[in-house]
C-alpha cells in the first residue's frame, strides 16, 4: 500500500483522498449543469486537493490559476503575477490538450497582447493590456470548447487574494457566466468573509448578484474521523501507534485534515512529540497572523481581542470589556463589531453560537504561547 494520507503536498487523484465523495459530487454536477463553483473551509482543510484531484481524476479540460504561487513569485499581488500565472496554465493546458491546441493557437494569434512561441510551446500574455486581452483570450478557449463539445474550467485557487488586482473579479465572473457558456469557474477560498466582500455575492448591485453559485463547504472531521484519518495513515506507513496517542492528536487537532496529516507525517518520520509538532506549526502560524497585524492600525487592539478569545470562547460583552480595560478608554461599539466580523472574514475567528472561539486549535496554542 502506498501511504498517501500522510503526504504533505495537495493531493493529486481521488484515491489520495479521504471520504470527500459529498463533495466530488457537488463539483461534478456544477461542471455539468453549473457556471460557477466555489470550495470554502479554513485553512488545511483540503481545499486544493479537493480541486485538483476533481481536475485530474474526471480528466478535466482546466486553466488553474494558483494566487498564493502569483504572491511567493511577484512578493505580493499584481496584474503583472496574474498574468504570467495564466501564461504559464494556458500553456500547460495546451501542452497536455492536443485537440485544443491547433485550434485555440490559430484564434490566439489574432489576439493583441498575446505572444506564441515555438519548440517548446509556450504562451505569454501582455499585463499591460488586462482586461482586454484576458476577455478575448476566454472568448477564443469558449469557442473552441463549443467546437469540441466539451467545458473547460477557469480555476482559481484562493481567490480573495485576488481582491489587490485592478481587475474586476465580479464583473469578469459575470460575464464568463453570462455569455461564455462552455467555461465554468471553480474557485476556491479560506477566508470565506473575504471571498464573499471580493466577489461581492450579497450586494444588489454587484455583476454577480442573483447568479446561481455552488457552494462546497468542507468541515473538520467529526472525532471518529479523526481517529479513523490517523489509523488508516499510520497503517499505510506499516507504524504501529498506540490509540492514547491516536486519541489525543485527534482531540486537540479538532478535525482538520492538514493538521492531523501533519502530526501524521512528523510521527512517522521521527518526532512522536504532539506538544513539538504542534509548537512547531504554531510558531509558523503566529508569523503569519503578525504579518497580518502588523499591516492594521488596531494591532494592539487585535492581539488583546485574540488573547482574551484564546483562553476560552468569550461572548461580545466580556471581549470589549477586556478590550477597554487594557486600552482605559470606552470603545465604539460599532467600531468594536467590525474589528470582530473583520477577523471572522479572514478565518481567524468563528462564532458559535453567541461566543467567538479562534478557529484554527493550532493558531489558538500559538496565541496563547507566543502572541505579545
Amino acid at each position: 500500500m502506498v501511504p498517501v494520507l500522510f503526504d504533505l503536498k495537495p493531493k493529486d487523484r481521488i484515491e489520495e483522498l479521504y471520504d470527500f465523495r459529498d463533495e466530488l459530487n457537488k463539483l461534478l454536477a456544477c461542471y455539468r449543469d453549473g457556471r460557477i463553483a466555489l470550495i470554502l473551509g479554513l485553512r488545511r482543510m483540503g481545499k486544493s486537493s479537493l480541486l485538483r484531484s476533481f481536475l485530474n481524476s474526471y480528466n478535466i479540460p482546466h486553466i488553474l490559476i494558483d494566487a498564493r504561487r502569483i504572491i511567493l513569485n511577484e512578493g505580493g499581488m499584481s496584474i503583472r503575477g496574474f498574468m504570467n500565472e495564466l501564461s504559464q496554465s494556458l500553456t500547460n493546458f495546451l501542452q497536455q490538450r492536443a485537440s485544443f491546441r491547433d485550434k485555440l493557437i490559430g484564434l490566439l494569434r489574432n489576439i493583441d497582447g498575446i505572444s506564441i512561441g515555438v519548440q517548446p510551446l509556450s504562451i505569454s500574455i501582455s499585463w499591460r493590456r488586462g482586461r482586454a486581452v484576458l476577455t478575448s483570450l476566454l472568448e477564443a478557449v469558449n469557442r473552441v470548447a463549443e467546437d469540441l463539445n466539451i467545458k473547460v474550467v477557469l480555476a482559481i485557487d484562493e481567490v480573495q487574494e485576488l481582491r489587490a488586482l485592478g481587475l474586476n473579479i465580479p464583473m469578469l465572473l459575470a460575464y464568463i457566466y453570462d455569455n461564455l457558456g462552455n467555461i465554468v469557474a471553480i474557485l476556491t477560498g479560506s477566508q470565506v468573509g473575504m471571498v464573499y466582500d471580493t466577489l461581492r455575492l450579497n450586494d444588489p448591485k454587484s455583476p454577480l448578484y442573483g447568479r446561481a453559485v455552488v457552494e462546497v463547504k468542507l468541515r473538520r472531521l467529526s472525532p471518529d474521523e479523526s481517529l479513523d484519518f490517523l489509523r488508516r495513515g499510520f497503517e499505510q506507513y506499516g507504524v504501529q501507534v498506540g490509540d492514547d496517542v491516536i486519541r489525543e492528536a485527534a482531540s486537540r487537532l479538532d478535525g482538520i485534515i492538514g493538521w492531523l496529516t501533519l502530526f501524521g507525517w512528523y510521527y512517522v518520520h521521527g518526532n512522536r512529540d504532539l506538544n513539538s509538532i504542534i509548537d512547531v506549526a504554531a510558531r509558523q502560524e503566529i508569523e503569519e497572523l503578525k504579518s497580518f497585524l502588523t499591516k492594521s492600525r488596531a494591532e494592539n487592539r487585535y492581539k488583546v481581542i485574540l488573547r482574551i478569545v484564546a483562553e476560552k470562547p468569550r461572548r461580545w460583552s466580556e471581549i470589549k470589556r477586556a478590550v477597554e480595560m487594557e486600552e482605559g478608554v470606552i470603545v465604539n461599539d460599532r467600531n468594536f463589531t467590525d474589528l470582530l466580523r473583520h477577523l471572522i472574514n479572514m478565518g481567524i475567528l468563528e462564532k458559535q453560537g453567541d461566543a467567538y472561539k479562534i478557529a484554527d486549535p493550532v493558531l489558538e496554542y500559538g496565541v496563547r504561547k507566543y502572541l505579545r
